[in-house]
Formats: C-alpha cells, structure tokens, sequence
C-alpha cells in the first residue's frame, strides 16, 4: 500500500493541552520492608538506610525486616537497628509475603537485606517518591550494574521471551527487571507468590495482569553479593510460558518449540569467555542470535 492510500491517523496534537500539574500528590504512610536470609553483615546498614528514606520522604513509616529462615544474628541486630523484626520461614517469596502481610502502610517498598546502595539519597526514597508524587502506581530500580551475567539473562533470555510473550511488559520494567528493589500501593502487591526466587518476576507479571502505571527507576551504583542461581532461569522460563498459556498469548502446541529455543539461548549466554569477550559487544550479538532462534 503506497503512503498516499495509507489510512489517515490523528494523533489529536493540541486537543485538550492543560496549563497546570493535572496529577495529585498522595497523603500515605509507607513501609520498607526488608527480606533477609543471614545477613548479619549488612542488615544495621540497610535498616539505618531505611529510616533515612523515611526522613527524607516526611513521611510516617515502618522498617520491617523479614527475617528468613535465619540461622545468624541478623534478626538481633535488624531489632537494635531499630527495625521491627518479623520471623519468616525459607525463601525469598516467603519473606516477602510475610513482610508486606505484617506491614500496615499504603505504600510497601522491598529492599533486599544485603544490599549495600552508594547514591545520595537513599534507594528507598527514589523508589517511593514517584508513587507519592501520583506519577506511578508501582516502581522498580533500574541498578546500574558492572558484570555481565545479568546482561546475559536480560539479552539472552528475558528481553526476547517477554518480548514475544508480553511485549507491553518490557518499556516498564527498566534494564534490570529481575531487581528485587520495588514499591507499590499497598493494594497492588499480590496475596500469593512462589516460594523461591521466581517471585521478582512473578511480581511483575501481577503487577502487568492489573494494568497499573509502572515505571523504572533510575538508581546509582550499589553492591550486593553474587549468588549464582543455575536453576534460576530455567524455572523463570517455566513461569513465563506458563502464565502466557493460561492468559491465552501462545497455545500448548507452541511450548515445545519455545523449549527448544530456550536450550539454544542457554547454549549462546555460555559461549561467553570472560578473558576473551568484549562485554558489550557479546550481549549486542547474543540479542541478535537469541532473537534470530527465536523467530
């Protein structure tokens, strides 16, 4: 079809401009709620951060640390930090769920027990603030991040699957959806959730299923210790295909083949050679490939 027979589109420019702030600031209370499994070592820094946020946001508040299956002295210390301590069993989706049930404020904020954060203000603030401020229903951090292996799940794995499957998904979730670093209306965060680590991005497919104004947070440069989660990605994928069959994006029939290309994404995040690769043009070419077997 030429440009001259295309379908005309309006894009009303001018129609009904405002002259004013159109959006309401909100009057809530909120609380940061804060999963942890054995972190002694950096619970006090993160409860401290906690209640600074607070401060800065001239808001009343709560600092609940969930504490997970704890075998160290992380709930003691969370307590003389001035936390409110809560016992959770194992799991991080546990936690979270037990902490945001205990918590009673209209915004809940999730930070991770072993996060330690570097920017000017506090991670808790930058994530709140938009929420109250009524320009979102639900944040999440966008981290700046050094090594690649995140890069390789969000290249190689994420950005093509949840592009195919829920593609209205990817513009709010930022460059680093799998954070755990998020806040929400208290009536946004959702009643059940998977025990383990899949319960970040089961979130954000709640969150996606309600429709709700969510946005990325620009966050500055932080450290957490690195876990390696082989088994990770594999249930994600799981949880994916899953909830995309039961909302009717692709069949059972189609399952197989995304099976399929999963074992090839798999195989080409693992021919990345730290000594040899250059990190930024490996992931720009494992997009590309990872695309490419996926179509």
């Amino acid at each position: 079809m030429t440009a001259q027979k295309r379908a005309k589109i309006d894009p009303a420019l001018g129609l009904d401009l405002v002259q004013s702030r159109t959006l309401a600031n909100r009057d809530a209370t909120v609380a940061v709620v804060i999963p942890a499994h054995n972190e002694q070592g950096t619970i006090a820094e993160v409860v401290g951060d906690a209640h600074q946020a607070l401060t800065l946001l001239e808001t009343e508040g709560e600092v609940i640390v969930s504490a997970s299956g704890c075998t160290d002295d992380t709930a003691n210390i969370a307590s003389d930090s001035g936390a409110k301590v809560i016992e959770a069993p194992a799991g991080k989706g546990l936690a979270m769920l037990a902490g945001i049930q205990a918590s009673r404020a209209d915004i809940v904020c999730l930070i991770d027990g072993d996060l330690r954060y570097y920017g000017d203000e506090p991670l808790a603030a930058a994530l709140v603030s938009p929420i109250l401020k009524g320009i979102s229903d639900a944040t999440i951090a966008d981290l700046y991040w050094r090594p690649l292996y995140p890069q390789l799940w969000l290249h190689g794995f994420f950005a093509p699957l949840a592009g195919k499957l829920f593609p209205e998904l990817l513009p709010k979730t930022g460059s680093t959806p799998w954070s755990g670093q998020r806040a929400a209306l208290r009536k946004y965060w959702p009643t059940e959730l998977p025990d383990g680590f899949t319960s970040d991005l089961a979130i954000l497919l709640h969150w996606n299923d309600l429709g709700i104004s969510l946005r990325p947070v620009l966050a500055d440069d932080w450290v957490n210790p690195q876990r390696p989660k082989p088994d990770l990605m594999r249930q994600e994928f799981s949880l994916l295909v899953d909830h995309a069959v039961r909302l009717g994006r692709i069949s059972e029939t189609e399952v197989a083949k995304l099976e399929t290309w999963f074992t090839t994404a798999h195989n080409l995040m693992a021919e990345y050679k730290p000594d040899d690769d250059d990190p930024q043009e490996f992931e720009g070419s494992l997009l590309k490939r990872s695309l490419a077997a996926l179509d």
